[in-house]
């Protein structure tokens, strides 16, 4: 179905009443049909069954909503591309808005609808979402205009965002699962992976109808990629019960990296990563000393493997922060930040204390301190499009790599108090729906889930303008069915 935008900009000046009108048609992304298309459609269908009967109070009851119910506001032209789904890092964050909620928070970045003049008609074939902000919200330079899922408002990157319970909001509950724990096939099922063996899942490949996991064994100085069979494409009758326990395992890649580590006990993979930057197409073993804290005299060595070819390449990052590093970086401690490389950075965290640093690979000695703004963030939930995330019970942290700053915003956690870790494996071509592994219910669970802030549309302004203290401003943004 074609869809086509337009979107009006009233900013009024709140002491002459003079009004500064800007308008604009839009470009209708890729997004909202990439997430219809996924896994070959057969189980993102599951969102159409859901219309928040699962106690959501606040979910829309139309589909227009659901995946255009969400405003974004940046400070910069995002481009007319329509393979563009996320924002890029160096574009920051100017204000937010959501369908059917006015803003009663502390938030000065997310605004309120109006909720007289909002018409959604989807019958009609137009919908049309109008947006508020007072003189203390959403001040700064705008430059794009974009709708987005609902929960994408709450992805605020803000200095000090008010936490989920003064927000009375679903959070990312909402929309997050495309209809749960479906993925209950070989490895995806188990309760451990894939006994009772550490390891960790790198990312899962419908093209080839397998998920990848890395399992480190440091006291034989191996390591293997493991490939299982997702089976997606085919049903095998002669399968055992659903709940995925016979062995997937179709082959395994044995890698040699004794000489790498830096280990010498059976407690060694404590101190070794393994990770995946789906972006880069690159899997990471990292291997700390083991040591209580990497001081001056300590390294940190990196082994990048190109995905398809497994061609190695070594990095040696040096501690010269002038601080104590941590020493654990390895995912048997939940999903750490620190030991993580993405984007050709390592990141690690200072010793005791919550201090993060990244050490660019193109040059390892270049290390950058992250601007911390008072916040931490111990863990890692999600990575992508030049961002870090941390979803904690009550708000997310994000780390800005583009502007290599630490931000919160109202998003908050998938977890709750009677779940644990809660970690995210890109799924190869597919960046709007990974999949989620978490500890619930005595066994890890693993879904799709929807990663919220996507572009469903890009509306850059004929001109950037300026919404300061002296204006509210009003965004008007209708959706019409047909070119």
């Amino acid at each position: 179905m074609t869809l086509h935008g337009h979107t009006r900009i009233e900013l009024t000046d709140v002491h002459t009443g003079a009004v500064e009108v800007v308008e604009s048609d839009n470009l209708i992304t890729n997004a909202v049909s990439n997430i219809f298309n996924g896994y070959g459609g057969s189980l993102n269908k599951a969102m159409l069954l859901w219309r928040g009967d699962q106690g959501y109070t606040n979910a829309p009851k139309d589909l227009v909503t659901m995946f255009y119910g969400g405003l974004l506001l940046y400070d910069t032209p995002l481009g007319s591309d329509p393979a563009t789904l996320f924002a890029p890092a160096g574009a920051g964050v100017v204000g937010t808005a959501m369908a059917g909620q006015v803003n009663a928070t502390k938030n000065t970045v997310r605004g309120s609808a109006n909720l007289t003049e909002t018409k959604i008609d989807p019958w009609s074939g137009v919908v049309t979402y109008v947006y508020e902000f007072a003189t203390s919200q959403a001040n700064g330079v705008i430059g794009s205009v974009c709708l987005t899922h609902p929960m994408g408002a709450y992805y605020s990157e803000m200095i000090d965002a008010p936490d989920a319970a003064a927000c009375n909001a679903d959070r990312l509950g909402f929309g997050g699962a495309l209809g749960g724990d479906q993925l209950l096939t070989g490895l995806l099922a188990k309760t451990t992976y894939p006994t009772d063996e550490k390891g960790v899942l790198l990312y899962a490949d419908p093209e080839a109808d397998e998920a990848v996991a890395g399992y480190l064994n440091a006291d034989e100085g191996v390591l293997e990629l493991r490939h299982h069979a997702l089976g997606l494409k085919t049903l095998d009758l002669f399968r055992r019960d659903p709940t995925g326990l016979w062995d997937s395992l179709r082959s395994t890649d044995t890698l040699n990296v004794a000489d790498f580590l830096q280990v010498d006990s059976s407690a060694g993979e404590d101190y070794c990563r393994i990770c995946f930057d789906a972006e880069a197409d690159k899997i990471y073993l990292v291997s700390a000393p083991e040591v209580d804290y990497i001081d001056a005299r300590g390294v940190v060595k990196i082994r990048e493997y190109d995905r398809k070819t497994l061609v190695a390449k070594d990095y040696t990052v040096p501690n010269n922060t002038g601080v104590d590093l941590q020493s654990f970086i390895s995912e048997n401690r939940g999903t750490p930040l620190n030991g993580t490389v993405y984007g050709g950075s390592l990141y690690m965290v200072q010793d005791q204390a919550e201090q993060i640093y990244r050490f660019p690979l193109a040059d390892p000695t270049d290390v950058q301190a992250v601007t911390m703004h008072g916040d931490d963030m111990a863990y890692l939930s999600d990575a992508h499009d030049g961002r870090l995330y941390c979803y904690y019970r009550t708000r997310a942290v994000v780390l800005n790599t583009g502007k290599n700053e630490l931000f919160s915003c109202e998003a908050a956690g998938y977890d709750n108090t009677t779940s644990g870790f809660s970690t995210t494996a890109p799924v190869l071509g597919e960046p709007l729906t990974p999949l989620r592994r978490y500890y619930g219910d005595s066994r890890i669970r693993t879904e799709r889930v929807l990663r919220a802030n996507y572009l469903a549309t890009i509306n850059d302004l004929p001109k950037s303008v300026e919404k300061t203290a002296d204006k509210t401003m009003k965004v008007i943004y209708t959706l019409r069915r047909g070119g």
